[in-house]
């Protein structure tokens, strides 16, 4: 795996603490709020899971935080936090893991006693991980038979990566949770997480003497493990498109896209692809070109999006969570959830522009519209001083710092002909995945098979400018790949 230091990742020393502020160790003054926070990050994650023990990262970090100590009982240490109002939760991704504290500075000395507790005496206690397993295990396959929206992104990301460590689901599959036990998290724990593979970021009303505290109770976490860091290759691009048809018996289909990306937010030339992907549209937007020609003149569904590197939604917001940077990334589209019968023609209209934007790019003016847009837009990723400690480290990751200042001088700085060269060098329009999860998926077959041509269905009619447009894009040729056919039944077993 490449290696980026957060050394850069703003590095305050604090007056009045005892010892020397070790590299892994960042505070940022926040004295407005009462609110204390702390990110605390590992570079581990499931890109270093086997292949048998996918999800084990996720339910340690659980387990550790929910479950018995050699001290507490779980409801001892579930009242405590309750009491307090204290707030915790996990982010497991490919190269990183992170958990997330937000506390009330009146109880930071009781969170510090208790923090060191669970991390230093995790009990694992067998019926505990077992009975976290069977909820898990029920929720993931929920998630695989009755969410196809997430099924769709999930799949895509798993054949865009086939083969190489990103492949699969960051949080395991049924067959893989079932057959972990309490040792194999203690163990995981104690060889996967350790001072030397930590990064801290912390803000708010602390004390010095509370932070030469959780200094001390960190330096001292697993001092003797080296957690191993393999690398990580580069993904092997497919030869080909791949349509991915996955049938669960539905009227609507969700739909997923993407192809790889050859950079990531470290090299310039992720920006003008970041720009691109805003003017097709932001999550959960209207003002998006896709959402303007799918939802909004076609009244085809409910969301059209696209997303320059793997995207999460923060909770219930429309922008991104951090704790997801990614050594290798990809451009994905989402389309969902639209009536089986027009899959073809959104297809199609997606293919069309695509290959409109390889040959032209953007317009000057909307490059430009774009450009200010997203510059003021990043100030608002942050819903919380939490979310700002988050992406302040996903920067680091990628050897920037400043968030989000360094981000609005990348976009700045992007001329538009260069941006405009880089976007259509991006497009890969003939090595990309399509995911489709949805129903009829026996006649989308013979349609991508024999490229028949398809009319949309409307519910209302649209103007006479859409009906023309549609014209061009109901025989728009689809590129020939390979389909591949599978049913929801077949991501709850090893295939």
């Amino acid at each position: 795996m490449k290696k980026i230091l957060l050394s850069g990742l703003f590095l305050i020393l604090i007056a009045g603490c005892d010892r020397e502020i070790p590299a892994w160790y960042a505070y940022i003054p926040h004295e407005s709020s009462p609110i204390v926070s702390v990110s605390l990050r590992f570079d581990t994650g499931s890109a270093i899971e086997p292949e048998d023990k996918k999800g084990i990262s996720r339910l340690t970090m659980m387990s550790v935080l929910e479950h018995s100590t050699k001290q507490s009982s779980r409801s001892e240490i579930l009242k405590e936090l309750n009491d307090r109002a204290i707030s915790e939760r996990i982010i497991v991704d490919t190269d990183v893991s992170t958990f997330l504290f937000r506390l009330h500075k009146d109880h930071m000395d009781t969170w510090l006693s208790l923090f060191k507790q669970r991390f230093y005496n995790p009990a694992f206690a067998e019926h505990e991980v077992q009975l976290l397993i069977r909820q898990e295990t029920e929720r993931l396959e929920h998630k695989i038979l009755y969410r196809s929206e997430d099924l769709s992104r999930d799949v895509l990301v798993d054949k865009l990566f086939s083969g190489h460590p990103y492949a699969g689901l960051s949080v395991g599959y049924p067959y893989t949770l079932m057959k972990l036990s309490g040792e194999d998290l203690k163990v995981w724990w104690e060889q996967s997480f350790s001072v030397h593979n930590m990064h801290v970021a912390v803000s708010g009303p602390v004390s010095p003497d509370q932070q030469d505290k959780l200094i001390e109770i960190l330096s001292d976490f697993h001092p003797r493990v080296h957690p191993p860091v393999p690398e990580l290759p580069p993904p092997v691009f497919p030869d080909t498109i791949h349509y991915v048809l996955i049938d669960n018996g539905s009227d609507v289909s969700a739909v997923s896209l993407g192809w790889h990306l050859p950079f990531n937010r470290s090299d310039k030339k992720f920006y003008p692809s970041w720009i691109f992907s805003s003017y097709l549209g932001e999550h959960r937007t209207f003002y998006g070109h896709l959402m303007k020609e799918l939802r909004v003149k076609r009244g085809f569904n409910y969301g059209d999006y696209a997303y320059s590197e793997h995207f999460v939604q923060n909770h219930h917001s429309v922008f991104p969570q951090p704790g997801h940077p990614r050594l290798y990334q990809y451009f994905s589209i989402w389309i969902r959830p639209l009536k089986n019968q027009n899959v073809p023609f959104a297809l199609r209209l997606v293919f069309h522009d695509l290959e409109n934007f390889q040959k032209y790019g953007l317009d000057s003016l909307d490059y430009a519209h774009t450009k200010d847009f997203l510059i003021s837009y990043i100030n608002l990723y942050a819903q919380n001083q939490a979310d700002y400690l988050g992406f302040s480290q996903d920067y680091a990751y990628y050897g920037l710092e400043n968030f989000p200042a360094s981000a609005q001088q990348w976009l700045d700085s992007t001329d538009y002909q260069t941006g405009q060269d880089i976007i259509k060098d991006a497009i890969d329009l003939y090595r990309m995945v399509v995911v489709v999860v949805g129903g009829d998926t026996d006649s989308l077959e013979t349609i991508l098979t024999e490229n028949l041509p398809v009319s949309p269905l409307y519910t209302t009619q649209p103007g006479a400018d859409v009906l023309k447009r549609d014209q061009g894009i109901e025989a728009f040729p689809l590129p020939p790949g390979i389909i591949e056919r599978y049913g929801t039944l077949d991501f709850l077993q090893k295939r």
